[in-house]
């Protein structure tokens, strides 16, 4: 277990995304924890730390781009984990958007699991906002 302290909490995901670095881009990505401060994602190659990598979220309702630096890359071939840190205000803010809708679909995922009900993600939405929105981290811009 590391010492490392964690300035931002992370939170486990599934949503596709899109790496777009210089010279290519993969779709076939899916995030693996997000936070307040960036994203990690599990990745086919290594990507050196600092190198800029764009990330598109495409499965969102108007398909959120966001900027930002590679600052860990662990692991072996072919199982690299990637760290991005966000580089602007306006992209914290936006994946603090995506990690709200990380938690508003693992709610519906537990209501199917646990209710038996199968919500759309506006119901799922309607439902979670006002039972969890005030308790959700404040942004630190």
């Amino acid at each position: 277990m590391s010492s490392e302290k964690r300035e931002f909490v992370r939170h486990p995901s599934s949503i596709p995304i899109e790496v777009r670095l210089l010279d290519r881009t993969d779709r076939d990505v899916h995030i693996r924890d997000i936070s307040m401060g960036g994203l990690a994602f599990p990745y086919h190659w290594p990507i050196a730390p600092g190198a800029p990598v764009a990330i598109y979220v495409p499965s969102l309702a108007g398909h959120i781009d966001l900027k930002g630096r590679v600052v860990r890359c662990q692991g072996k071939p072919p199982d690299w984990i990637i760290g991005v840190a966000f580089e602007s205000s306006e992209d914290v803010f936006r994946m603090r958007i995506v990690e709200q809708i990380c938690h508003i679909e693992a709610y519906r995922r537990q209501v199917l699991e646990l209710e038996g009900r199968s919500i759309s993600s506006d119901v799922a939405a309607a439902e979670w906002i006002p039972a969890h929105a005030a308790h959700f981290p404040r942004c630190r811009l």
